[in-house]
């Protein structure tokens, strides 16, 4: 645009020239003098500097333009937000403005967009921990080092179809974080796994989501490069799932927005099957009820006059477990209530987190992913009691300050984050002296340079501090180096 409008003026310039040059030539001497032609000249030539003036200033105006919207704050597409709340910094799936080429395809009335991003992470340890490449707790055992593209990710938008006045659209997602094939070399061959798999029907200020989807209870992910197949702090404050789901939404107002959800009841039970592909009911399913969950939140577009948009959000969480002991069984409820936040503090400063309590919370790694306590015990003079079955209580949160530094063109972004996790000890007392995990604790420090609005390099400390009933407390360092091109 800027290249046909540079030369658009040219052209009327020299049309401008021509057109007097002529004019010159026809007038009689009579009518037009030599003092006057000059004139004519110098005004002309006055008129042209001034155009090319403007036009050098425009085109500086428009290349600085070009070069802001094509830098975006996110870095990552669908791990910021889990909702679909309009965020100033990431969930769980933003749009950015780029000079991408488009990949979309369009059969009959609808449009195929194929869409994903190729992640390789280099990472390290400083002892033991319950997974290397993306760790949730600390645990015993050795440092280590190695390296991992199994965060990778792809999917396929599918938009343009109708019901009636519904707007239809659907998106199926997989990364390769399934798992390993059980060979010798299969620590380099993820499994693909489901992350998203939904159908979604859209009306003016209504909208109905059926299949799997990012769960509306406690939406938020903390933005990072090395925790994009399991967020960060997952087990540490951050509660999060992808579950099937029935899921409506309305818009109340120019601010509010109310989402409310039946979801498969996923308890977060370990699986009992010799056969990994045939399906058995956990203590969700064996409970014969959904999970509901319900949120409210309230969004402003223009946050406190900084031009960027900020959410608060509320949302409880119902469900039940249950589970067999024995001959006995014992059902549990799984509740929680949590408070969600995203929003600036001044123009480049963004914060973000979340902060809840509950019970039985293991679907969504709450409780450092323990749910429930099978053989728990109450203390009466001095001697442990078999209780029976007992839900875990817990609390905790976390939160990430994000800042876009005024370097390098907007491109660099520093992220600090804390978050932890605390069961009630009382509720990790056993029979049998299980040792549970008590506390998880964390913190890290992000910094993420964005070279192209596809290509992003990163880099991350973690520290994770984790208490256990029984034993000393296990510390470990995470070190993250991470590069990720989207498309």
């Amino acid at each position: 645009m800027l290249y046909i409008y540079h030369n658009f003026i040219k052209f009327s310039c020299i049309l401008l020239l021509l057109c007097f040059t002529v004019n010159a030539q026809t007038s009689s001497p009579a009518a037009v003098g030599n003092d006057e032609v000059n004139d004519r000249v110098k005004q002309l030539e006055s008129q042209v500097q001034a155009m090319q003036a403007e036009l050098e200033a425009l085109k500086r105006a428009l290349v600085k333009k070009e070069e802001t919207e094509t830098v975006a704050v996110n870095v990552e597409p669908a791990n910021t937000a889990k909702s679909n709340e309009t965020v100033p910094v990431s969930s769980n799936e933003t749009k950015q403005k780029s000079d991408k080429k488009d990949l979309s395809i369009d059969v009959g009335n609808y449009k195929i967009t194929p869409y994903g991003i190729i992640f390789f992470n280099a990472f390290g340890n400083s002892s033991g921990t319950n997974n290397s490449d993306d760790p949730l707790w600390a645990a015993t055992g050795k440092s280590n080092f190695s390296a991992s593209g199994r965060q990778t990710r792809f999917g396929v938008k599918i938009e343009g179809g109708r019901i009636g006045n519904a707007a239809v659209s659907g998106v199926v997602e997989a990364d390769f974080y399934g798992g390993f094939p059980a060979v010798g070399v299969g620590e380099n061959m993820g499994v693909l796994r489901l992350r998203v798999a939904k159908a979604q029907f859209d009306w003016e200020r209504t909208s109905l989501t059926v299949g799997q989807d990012w769960i509306i209870f406690a939406p938020n992910n903390p933005t990072s490069l090395a925790a994009a197949a399991i967020p960060q702090f997952a087990a540490a404050g951050n509660l999060w799932s992808r579950l099937p789901q029935v899921l409506l939404q309305q818009k109340l107002g120019k601010n509010f927005k109310w989402q409310s959800a039946v979801i498969a009841p996923g308890t977060g039970d370990f699986p009992t099957s010799g056969t990994p592909a045939l399906l058995q009911p956990g203590s969700g399913a064996a409970s014969n009820v959904p999970f509901f969950q319900s949120r409210i939140s309230f969004t402003e577009a223009n946050w406190f006059g900084t031009e960027k948009s900020g959410t608060i959000g509320f949302a409880g969480h119902y469900g039940r477990s249950d589970v067999t002991v024995g001959n006995s069984s014992n059902e549990i409820n799984s509740v929680g209530l949590a408070l969600d936040w995203n929003f600036p503090i001044v123009k480049r400063v963004t914060l973000t987190g979340e902060a809840f309590f509950g019970r039985n919370l293991g679907g969504f790694q709450g409780g450092i992913f323990q749910g429930y306590n099978t053989d728990f015990a109450f203390r009466q003079n001095n001697t442990l009691v078999a209780g029976g079955v007992r839900g875990i209580g817990t609390r905790g949160g976390w939160t990430q300050i994000g800042w876009v530094l005024p370097t390098a063109k907007d491109r660099l972004s520093a992220f600090a984050s804390i978050g932890v996790d605390d069961p009630r000890n009382e509720d990790l007392r056993s029979v049998s002296n299980r040792n549970f995990r008590s506390r998880n604790f964390g913190y890290a420090f992000d910094l993420i340079y964005k070279f192209s609005p596809q290509f992003s390099l990163g880099g991350e400390f973690r520290r994770l501090e984790t208490s256990y009933i029984f034993g000393a407390k296990e510390n470990a360092n995470h070190v993250n180096l991470a590069a990720a091109y989207s498309f």
